[in-house]
């Protein structure tokens, strides 16, 4: 490997201190469009030591890097420092989202959850706000993404033998950051289209969750708070954590009499009450919703293999009478995006007295 990059005036041999330099260079260069090539140069090259030569480049892996565990470790301690800097929430954003885009190496990958995991521990609020819009615009639910929302629950909730406190005071350090991780790791459980099958999520992950939004109602609009981008950039759309912890607290019957899902359904009945939506900044999308219709399809058809009737079936019942409550309050709201899909798709169930009502008084407006 070179002892420094063509054009940057940075040393590579005295690491991380180059990589801090490197830092402070990349803001100007980043801001500079005609020389973005260079400042994803130093990037690769400076900052996570990755081979740059052409046979790499032409190879069909992604580039290697050359850094071991210790040299990580100083990475992460470096990047946690720059980023509580004071300075412009552009800046950084612009500087994090250069060194995490949604293509990562599985190098870059794993460095980045550990520097999430980090700043959870620290309460690093400045690198946490990064961290949400970069998952904003990454999208919540792109395997970037959802490794960091894995490695979280990981790192706090299974490998933990109770809820560290740094977890519970999230929302608080970084709502953003916190509505963006609701939005990915309610994907990752109770999500039959994901993984063929309703599997639940950690119950310590569970009360956390709920606890967060019951202390706080309005942090699942977190999300829809207005991005902080450098000049030109534009926001990708935002996504909000109701639709799938909803899709969590109506299928819980089906597997769980845990109270904690009772819980978390009157929780979101209350975010949703205090929601006033409408067009496409609706907080609700159709299509999330119809993955709970369809999962409850999928139960009425087994039930329907074993000849019992939907009607006798007391978890259909509950997951019925919670989606009948939910939706009547979203439609209230005006926060659906497509109603008219839904409804049809809610027809189409075995009939429930209370969606019934639901359904009937949606035809008279």
């Amino acid at each position: 490997m070179s002892s420094s990059v063509e054009g940057s005036n940075i040393s590579i041999r005295n690491y991380p201190t180059c990589a801090v330099d490197a830092l402070t260079r990349l803001e100007s260069l980043i801001a500079t469009r005609n020389k973005q090539n260079l400042a994803m140069q130093i990037i690769s090259e400076v900052i996570f030591l990755e081979q740059s030569d052409g046979d790499a480049r032409k190879s069909q892996g992604l580039p290697t890097s050359q850094m071991n565990l210790f040299q990580e470790f100083q990475l992460i301690i470096a990047l946690i420092e720059y980023f509580s800097r004071p300075g412009r929430d552009a800046t950084r954003n612009a500087i994090f989202l250069s060194l995490f885009g949604s293509h990562l190496t599985p190098q870059r990958s794993k460095l980045l959850s550990r520097l999430i995991s980090t700043a959870v521990s620290g309460s690093v609020a400045p690198l946490l706000s990064s961290a949400g819009t970069w998952m904003q615009q990454v999208g919540c639910k792109t395997p970037p993404s959802l490794e960091v929302a894995q490695n979280i629950v990981s790192d706090f909730i299974l490998f933990s033998k109770k809820t560290p406190e740094q977890l519970k005071q999230l929302p608080l350090v970084g709502p953003q950051f916190a509505a963006n991780f609701m939005v990915a790791v309610a994907d990752l459980y109770l999500n039959e289209q994901r993984d063929g099958a309703l599997i639940p999520p950690p119950d310590a992950l569970l009360d956390a969750i709920t606890e967060w939004i019951t202390e706080n109602p309005t942090l699942c609009q977190a999300s829809q708070q207005p991005l902080v981008l450098p000049a030109g950039a534009i926001a990708m759309p935002f996504a909000t954590p109701i639709s799938g912890l909803l899709r969590w607290a109506v299928l819980a019957p089906l597997i769980s009499q845990r109270s904690a899902y009772s819980n978390l359904h009157l929780s979101l009945l209350q975010t949703l009450q205090q929601l006033v939506c409408s067009g496409e900044a609706a907080a609700l999308h159709a299509q999330d919703l119809m993955q709970i219709v369809k999962s409850l399809q999928n139960h009425c058809s087994r039930l329907a293999e074993a000849n019992l009737s939907p009607d006798a079936d007391a978890a259909y019942q509950k997951c019925m009478e919670r989606f009948a409550q939910a939706v009547q309050i979203a439609l209230n709201s005006n926060c659906i995006t497509n109603p008219i899909q839904l409804l049809c798709m809610l027809e189409a169930l075995p009939p429930h007295a209370l969606m019934k009502i639901v359904l009937a008084a949606r035809k008279k407006l």
